[in-house]
């Protein structure tokens, strides 16, 4: 079949179109203009229609961005097939330049010694998953630790030589896949676990996980005890309908709950194990109607699945949770006068909460959202200029709800900056104007006493995380560009100074929160791959700052004064240097071991310290 026929163009699809709301109401003739039709444009409306499929108004926007993004896909393909012929089948701005290619043009790409195949216009990695299968690819975009991981090791490889050692790990199996590496067995219990027992994860669940993804009232969840204590440790398989969700809640919360305790009690392993075994026989019961019941047990699988990777496809289960919240209707906010505040709460707690993990991981993969921000209306949890601030819990639930706000601005800086399939060369003004976003978020705690909670603990480490996020992408130029003896004459990269800062920043906080004894608010913080995403990129950004420093070619820039005030000749200050390296050591360790698939991410932290230091120490920049 000729490839060119089964291209569809945007005409085709956009005449599909239906009139929209606004031209029907006024009897006007409508057009099949994206993002708005003319005449909505013009009376500055928004330009809606109904989806008689979802049972719901979108608007035309969200068809837009449906085709912008059939457009970056299929030159993704084409990317990865190696294709350097062009072809636009939607035209998008100048800096989001596609490619594409036909089927007869379709050639491999050079793999570099990294085991990665890499393109000179895009920062996206795709790692053989198999080397005996080579076919078998597993794709990490430009905003996962792994792409700025490679550019480390590029670079490094080219400016210092054999001073630095090809690692033995190549390609994802020592981090996607520590889930097949991990002896995490199952069990059946021998007696049931006693009340005391239970109320005690139940309550630990409450006052750690349930404060960072708001799901659960303690009140309601005391409603299901006895029902999950009258059957726990008896095998029992019959239990259908409110009680199947009774009991699988109870179950999945302590397991969550022991997961957590483990990092201090290894002892927390078999029991984490032991009440997840008892909740998945009932997984598809809880699972195969569309409620709310079972969009929250969606959720529990994929909060286990942050501690436990083996025990769940955590890619899949957001997908169904997405899709299932969509069919619910919690991306919107419904016109319903007999919902209730409590119900009101926990609807838009659970939405966000679920956006948040979906969003996170989604950009740790480098991944686009099926569920984009166009169709959303749902309003937050909870807001900062509530009477209620007096309340210790009320304050971090506010704070929360105020982390999901940040959540919501990564992800528009995620659409912007890495979904391209060439990486965009935005210019100065793009990245002060996305870290001022940032920093007015930041502004509006500023009056309050926080005090330390999860609320106050998840707002610093999404500040700090996401400006690495940010800066990810100067970093990989910086990078790619200094490999080489001579500059390219065209170059204009920078090193942004915050990246490093708030690096650093980053690790010294999961330092308090592994040396936070057991019962404290630190040693209390759950630690998830999510967790571990954050210190590896961190620990990598650390590292492209010191490559960087030893070459000493290009600028350090300050993009913002408010945080760079301290910075006396505007350079990076590497006088912690090996305090800081130190630390990352320690963490990524302590990481390998809770998850043995990671001890390639440690080798190359750890291969890369001991020669680039020493270097550092030489010529006196640390």
């Amino acid at each position: 079949m000729d490839p060119d026929t089964t291209t569809i163009s945007e005409a085709d699809l956009t005449r599909l179109l239906p009139t929209c709301q606004r031209c029907r109401r006024l009897r006007r003739k409508c057009d099949t203009n994206l993002p708005a039709c003319r005449l909505c444009e013009k009376g500055k409306a928004e330009c809606t229609f109904f989806d008689h499929a979802l049972q719901q108004t979108l608007p035309r926007s969200y068809v837009h961005s449906l085709l912008t993004r059939l457009g970056r896909l299929r030159s993704v393909q084409a990317t990865v097939n190696g294709s350097a012929e062009p072809l636009d089948p939607f035209p998008i701005p100048q800096h989001h330049r596609n490619i594409s290619t036909t089927s007869s043009q379709l050639l491999q790409p050079p793999p570099n010694e990294w085991g990665t195949y890499t393109s000179d216009l895009s920062f996206d990695k795709h790692f053989i998953v198999n080397h005996a299968n080579p076919t078998c690819w597993q794709f990490l975009g430009s905003s996962s630790p792994y792409a700025l991981a490679v550019e480390v090791l590029v670079h490094a490889q080219a400016k210092l030589g054999s001073m630095v050692q090809h690692p033995d790990y190549a390609g994802p199996e020592f981090w996607l896949n520590a889930q097949s590496t991990e002896l995490l067995e199952s069990t059946q219990r021998t007696s049931p676990p006693s009340r005391t027992e239970v109320d005690m994860l139940v309550d630990y669940y409450m006052s750690t996980t349930n404060g960072l993804v708001v799901c659960f009232d303690r009140q309601d969840v005391s409603t299901d005890l006895d029902l999950y204590l009258s059957h726990a440790g008896m095998g029992v398989k019959y239990l259908t309908g409110k009680e199947a969700h009774q009991f699988f809640r109870i179950s999945m919360i302590c397991a969550i709950a022991s997961a957590n305790k483990s990092r201090h009690q290894s002892l927390y392993e078999a029991e984490a194990t032991a009440y997840y075994t008892e909740a998945v026989q009932y997984v598809e019961e809880v699972t195969s109607d569309i409620s709310a019941d079972a969009l929250e047990a969606l959720l529990l699988l994929i909060l286990f699945a942050l501690f436990y990777p083996r025990r769940g496809d955590i890619w899949k289960l957001l997908d169904f949770a997405c899709r299932l919240s969509v069919e619910l209707g919690y991306h919107t906010e419904p016109n319903d006068e007999y919902e209730d505040e409590k119900a009101r709460r926990r609807r838009r707690s659970t939405f966000w909460g679920l956006y948040s993990v979906e969003r996170t991981v989604g950009q740790h993969l480098g991944r686009p959202s099926d569920l984009t921000e166009e169709i959303i209306t749902a309003e937050y949890p909870a807001s900062l200029n509530e009477s209620a601030l007096a309340d210790p819990d009320t304050l971090q639930f506010i704070l929360t709800s105020h982390s999901y706000r940040l959540a919501y601005l990564r992800s528009e800086i995620f659409r912007e900056l890495y979904l391209p399939a060439i990486a965009p060369n935005l210019p100065r003004l793009w990245y002060e104007q996305s870290l001022e976003h940032i920093l007015a978020w930041r502004r509006e705690l500023q009056f309050l006493d926080t005090g330390l909670g999860m609320g106050s603990m998840t707002c610093d480490i999404s500040f700090d995380s996401s400006i690495c996020f940010l800066f990810q992408p100067l970093l990989l130029r910086a990078l790619a560009a200094t490999k080489d003896p001579v500059l390219p004459p065209d170059s204009h990269d920078v090193i942004p100074l915050e990246s490093y800062r708030s690096a650093v920043n980053v690790v010294e906080f999961y330092k308090k929160v592994f040396r936070g004894t057991e019962g404290t608010t630190w040693g209390m913080y759950p630690v998830t791959l999510i967790s571990a995403h954050y210190i590896f990129s961190a620990s990598m950004a650390i590292m492209a700052h010191c490559l960087l420093a030893i070459d000493a070619r290009l600028p350090v820039v300050s993009f913002s004064r408010e945080l760079s005030a301290d910075s006396h000749d505007g350079s990076v200050d590497f006088s912690g240097i090996h305090d800081v390296s130190g630390t990352c050591l320690i963490l990524l360790n302590t990481l390998a071991k809770k998850w043995p698939g990671m001890v390639g991410t440690l080798d190359i932290y750890k291969n890369l310290q001991d020669k680039v230091l020493p270097i550092m120490m030489r010529t006196g920049i640390a």
